[in-house]
């Protein structure tokens, strides 16, 4: 092999996300450090001198030599997304390890080798809830409905296993707890109504029809967000509670929320939310929690305790 082609060699496999070791490229070439040494000065000053968008990086201890791109997602924030893609639970094996290897591939052979020992043993124990339909596809889909703004004909199983057609205007994507969500606008009731992504049996770009939202019924969707948890259904109210738990995993769950006051024990919390949500958040918490405001939302909780207590007699 020439040295050219030896250099070339070198350069593709450095490309390739490979860290190439001093001593190790001795022993394939059988040739001493320095002229291993001359190689590496060849594609340096090669990549220095090239407009081209990829660094040289040179190691020490042992010795050793890679090139990244400045497009690179830094390790720390791969490793990151695929702590929260596996903690998500939300795709299906196959998408999983879709993503899991579209994530790893931006990183050098060394950090993908470190990057897959530390998540091992979690990707061999991941979970993903239960569904029949791929995610990826219907998020991209759901993306460009809301960005061309189309409207859609859709057939949708709720909750209560019921199945529904209808006709909406999809305007916006949550994630929220294991699922995504789409948010659509029904001009019938001229409300919106967010629909796990999962649960749509059918859905296509209407032909016909084509509905535009009043201007007045848009909101902000980081602000939305905010004001939403679990995106359950149920009427908007201001809310005051006692919490004796720890005060930041309310605040956390509740985002328009905050501390009105400081007791000996306790907190009072106040802030907005949706009804249906709220209760749910409530009864998970048990004891910790003792509504003060409103009475509906009280009566709410009674009831629910209620029934709960009925399954005991």
């Amino acid at each position: 092999m020439s040295v050219n082609d030896r250099v070339a060699s070198m350069f593709i496999r450095m490309i390739q996300g490979e860290t190439l070791y001093l001593k190790d490229e001795e022993t394939r070439y059988d040739v001493k450090g320095r002229t291993i040494e001359r190689y590496i000065k060849s594609i340096r000053e090669y990549i220095e001198d090239s407009d081209v968008n990829l660094n040289f990086v040179t190691k020490t201890n042992p010795p050793r030599y890679c090139i990244t791109k400045n497009t690179d997602i830094p390790f720390e924030e791969i490793l990151a997304l695929l702590k929260i893609v596996i903690g998500t639970r939300s795709f299906n094996k196959a998408e999983f390890a879709q993503l899991r290897n579209r994530l790893l591939s931006q990183l050098s052979k060394e950090d993908r080798n470190k990057a897959i020992q530390l998540t091992n043993s979690t990707v061999a124990k991941y979970v993903p809830v239960e569904s029949k339909y791929n995610l990826l596809g219907r998020i991209n889909d759901f993306s460009n409905y809301i960005n061309d703004h189309l409207t859609i004909d859709y057939k949708y199983h709720s909750s209560s296993g019921l199945v529904r057609q209808g006709l909406a205007l999809p305007i916006s994507i949550y994630f929220d707890t294991f699922y995504f969500y789409v948010v659509m606008y029904n001009e019938e009731s001229n409300q919106s109504f967010p629909y796990r992504l999962d649960r749509f049996e059918e859905y296509a770009a209407s032909k016909a029809d084509k509905i535009k939202m009043p201007r007045q019924l848009k909101k902000d969707d980081g602000s939305e967000r905010n004001n939403t948890y679990l995106l359950s259904y149920g009427n908007k109210v201001n809310f005051e509670f006692y919490y004796s738990g720890y005060p930041q995993t309310a605040l956390d769950r509740l985002p328009d929320s905050k501390i009105k006051q400081t007791l000996d024990n306790e907190v009072l919390i106040e802030g907005n939310a949706y009804t249906q949500g709220l209760v749910l958040w409530i009864m998970s918490q048990g004891s910790r929690v003792r509504v003060k405001s409103p009475v509906s939302l009280v009566n709410a909780v009674k009831d629910e305790l209620e029934k709960t207590l009925r399954y005991y007699e």
